[in-house]
This record gives C-alpha cells, sequence and structure tokens, in this order.
C-alpha cells in the first residue's frame, strides 16, 4: 500500500514537472533590438510548430522593434511588438499577417497640408583626412573661413616652411596671399597635390525640412550577441564616414535661415579573439546657417601607425634562421603620423516646395515656347 502511494505521488511529481517543462519551452525572449525582419523569423518557427502556420511581414515598418519581450508566449509576443509599432496583426487559413494601422481620412488631409509648405534643402559635404602635421605648418585657422576662403599663417613660419605649389596656387583669382587668405579648393588641391591628404568622401543630400538625412560611406559590421533566454542575435553596428542631419527651415524677417542638429563620425571595426573594437571619432553639434553659408568642423584626431622593413633587396627579408643574415641586411622602421578629420558642411541652398517649384517648370516652359 505505501509503495502504491509513493508511486503516485513520483508520477503526479513528475507529470507536474513535465508540464512545466513544457510550458517553458513555449515561452521565448526577444531583445529589444532585434529588427523586426529577424524577429518575425524567431515568432514563425512558433507559430508554424504550434498551429501550421506561417508568419508574414507586410507592413513598411523596416527597423527595431524597440521593446523587449521576456518569456512571453509567441502570440503574446507578437502582439507586444505590433501594439508598440503601431502595427496590426490578421488571420487568415495558412498564415498570419503584419499591416500598417490605416490612416484616417482626416489624417491624410493634415498630411497634405503639411507637405504643401515643405521646403528642401541641398547639403553638400567633404570630409578631408590630412596629417596633422603639415596642417598645422600651414597654419590653417579653420573658425576663420567666410564665403569659401579661409585664413592661413604660413608666412609666419619663414619662407622655407611655405610650399611651393602653395605660392603658385595662391597667384590664381580665388586666393589672395596679401589678405593671407586662400580659398578652400584650392587649399584642398594643394594637400592632395603634396600627398598629404585626401578627400575620403563627398557626399551630397537633398532632405525635408524638419526630415533627418543620413549618408554611409563604409559597411555595416555585425556583432554576434547573446540574451538572457540564450537566443543569439546578429547586432550590427554603422562604420565608416557618416553624417546625420536633421535640417529645418525657419523664416526670420522674410529671410530663410536654417536650424541643422548635425552628427558627423568616422569610424572603423577591428574584430579580437574575444571581442570587436569599433575606433570611433565623433562630433555632434547644432547651428544655424543661411541659405549658402559653409562651415568646417575639425579637431577629431587618429594615429595612423605604419610599418615598413627596408635594406638589401630579397637579403633582409630572409627567416632569421639563417646565420642571422636579414639583421645584417635590412632593418625594420615604425612611423605614427596623427591625421586629422575635417568637414566642410555648406547649405548649398533651399529649394522650394514641390508646388511652387511646378508653378516655376511651367512658366519656364512657356517662356521658352
Amino acid at each position: 500500500m505505501k509503495h502504491s502511494i509513493l508511486i503516485l505521488i513520483l508520477i503526479s511529481l513528475l507529470s507536474f514537472t513535465f508540464a512545466q517543462a513544457k510550458e517553458a519551452s513555449f515561452l521565448l525572449s526577444i531583445d529589444e533590438n532585434t529588427h523586426i525582419n529577424d524577429a518575425v523569423r524567431i515568432l514563425e518557427t512558433y507559430s508554424y510548430n504550434q498551429e501550421s502556420k506561417k508568419l508574414i511581414n507586410l507592413s513598411n515598418f523596416n527597423s527595431k522593434i524597440g521593446i523587449p519581450i521576456h518569456q512571453q508566449e509567441w502570440k503574446r509576443a507578437l502582439e507586444l511588438i505590433a501594439i508598440y509599432n503601431q502595427l496590426k496583426v490578421e488571420e487568415f487559413p495558412g498564415y498570419y499577417a503584419i499591416h500598417d494601422v490605416a490612416v484616417k481620412e482626416d489624417e491624410v488631409v493634415e498630411i497634405k497640408e503639411e507637405l504643401m509648405d515643405v521646403k528642401l534643402v541641398k547639403i553638400e559635404a567633404r570630409a578631408l583626412l590630412a596629417d596633422r602635421a603639415y596642417l598645422k605648418s600651414l597654419g590653417i585657422d579653420w573658425s576663420t573661413i567666410f564665403d569659401g576662403t579661409v585664413e592661413i599663417g604660413a608666412g609666419f613660419f619663414g619662407a622655407q616652411q611655405v610650399p611651393s605649389s602653395l605660392m603658385e596656387l595662391t597667384l590664381s583669382k580665388s586666393a589672395s596671399w596679401d589678405g593671407k587668405t586662400i580659398d578652400i579648393n584650392t587649399l584642398l588641391n594643394v594637400i592632395e597635390s603634396n600627398q598629404k591628404g585626401s578627400i575620403i568622401a563627398q557626399p551630397t543630400i537633398l532632405v525635408n525640412s524638419g526630415k533627418r538625412g543620413f549618408i554611409q560611406v563604409g559597411q555595416d559590421i555585425s556583432i554576434k550577441t547573446v540574451d538572457e533566454a540564450g537566443n543569439t542575435t546578429d547586432t550590427f553596428f554603422a562604420t565608416g564616414v557618416i553624417m546625420d542631419v536633421t535640417p529645418t527651415v525657419v523664416k526670420i524677417d522674410d529671410t530663410d535661415v536654417v536650424h541643422m542638429n548635425v552628427s558627423i563620425e568616422r569610424s572603423s571595426g577591428n574584430p579580437g579573439n574575444v571581442s570587436t573594437i569599433i575606433t570611433k571619432s565623433k562630433s555632434e553639434t547644432e547651428l544655424v546657417l543661411y541659405n549658402g553659408e559653409e562651415i568646417v568642423i575639425g579637431g577629431l584626431y587618429d594615429t595612423d601607425e605604419t610599418h615598413t622593413r627596408s635594406g638589401i633587396p630579397i637579403l633582409k627579408d630572409l627567416p632569421w634562421w639563417v646565420f642571422g643574415i636579414r639583421y645584417l641586411t635590412g632593418y625594420d622602421k615604425y612611423e605614427k603620423k596623427e591625421r586629422e578629420l575635417v568637414i566642410f558642411m555648406k547649405v548649398h541652398h533651399i529649394v522650394p516646395n514641390a508646388l511652387e517649384r511646378q508653378k516655376q517648370a511651367i512658366k519656364e516652359l512657356k517662356e521658352s515656347k
């Protein structure tokens, strides 16, 4: 009798433990930085296993889910993601579909009225990576930039330190040596012709007033991360030369000026055995510029280390165990150079809204006929 009771108790405990384990296997966790497409693939595994239905994302949403999911049943997780990102989920025979929430008619009218007065801002940027010591020898003062020119103080360093190419180019119409100012384009030509720097990016972007513009010249690198539930996800980081700008056109005394939130970044990823190191130089600022004004963001430094081996060809590259000849016929040279990243940014011009542009195009067409 006692043995029977013990057996029943053991069976009950095992059943309860199995039920808990089975219930836990249906719960999932998703990190808030997971992209919507990755989240859909994770949820689809559960929906197909439990209900033999696929999960399809038919919405225009294309970003991170933005909400952490911890130990939730898959339908509840899908519901939370949809509510947080203003989406809706519909069930169909054989699949679930994620849709955008329909926009009401009065909201459409409001959007149309807003778009009628939206102006565009054309922004030009140039990223110069140059030898810091060379720029210092020229005595460039970036804060003096005005109307496409900048002041230099090379004359104070003695004639021997002034590059000959700079002396030649200052004779052109775009520069004035007497006033110690030089055209920016001329200065950049001097730097590149002397192989002391180069333009690494020259993006141009057209952005709606009040909207975000983003330009990246580089690549995204992925780093695998594991959340609390043991799920492995790829987290992507943007690297390269990145410009993130939000311009807003403001009218002051019948004059349009541009208020800008600007973020400039130069970064690179260095994968290691344990972790990935992202080297970054970044500057964020808030500016107010008039139409056609140009500014410079400087002072972003990094160090470039180069290694070269010189000596007698072939002999200098022999292995060390060949009687040590490589040490007698060659030597290693390590050189460190400080480089400065200089960003030139210009509000090229403010473009009228779409209706004004259409009227102007029709007027020009009639005049041409």
